[in-house]
């Protein structure tokens, strides 16, 4: 199974490799930057765009990908929880982010409003997301099930953007990726 998570991962970071490029800029990970990624799996991903962070934190629903990420990326803290209940204290993130994970979260208003509360003032949220076309089918759906199971809420940019200003968050836009789309906010 092992093998299995790190095939998965390494294709889905290939995809996106331009995508990561983008979210990088937009983190803008410096020595100063504490940055938790909400569903980050075992981190393959996330060492591409979080380098260069002061701390790096996968906040990660799967018991198995969270230990996998501790045995792989010993310089990444890896914490099982979910993002409607972030198990750390106000505004302890310069940065928080959702990589293809959002429309997984199944009360996505709650999610929101912990990633504004763990956020430092002037803190900043960027997401990236699927839109509805791009997201997986009924039958890739069935035969990933183990992985795709469950609540999946997908979302246009325009749609997004609304629900995180109605969290509270200031400076709210979005921009196109190549697989996918931004939306960036402040808290």
């Amino acid at each position: 199974m092992a093998f299995l998570l790190r095939w998965m991962e390494r294709a889905s970071v290939r995809k996106r490799a331009a995508d990561l490029a983008e979210l990088r800029a937009l983190i803008a990970p410096t020595s100063g930057v504490r940055l938790l990624d909400l569903g980050g799996g075992a981190g393959a991903a996330t060492e591409r765009f979080a380098t260069g962070c002061a701390e790096v934190v996968v906040l990660e629903p799967d018991r198995r990908k969270v230990a996998q990420g501790r045995k792989l990326r010993p310089t990444i803290r890896f914490e099982e929880g979910r993002a409607e209940e972030i198990p750390f204290p106000d505004a302890t993130f310069d940065r928080v982010t959702a990589v293809v994970a959002f429309h997984h979260v199944e009360d996505q208003e709650s999610a929101l409003a912990e990633m504004r509360r763990v956020l430092k003032d002037a803190g900043r949220l960027v997401l990236f997301e699927l839109p509805p076309f791009r997201a997986p089918g009924p039958i890739y759906r069935w035969i990933a099930g183990y992985r795709h199971a469950g609540h999946m809420a997908f979302h246009g940019p325009d749609e997004l953007v609304e629900r995180v200003r109605a969290a509270g968050f200031a400076e709210v836009s979005d921009r196109p990726g190549v697989t996918g789309y931004f939306v960036v906010g402040t808290k």
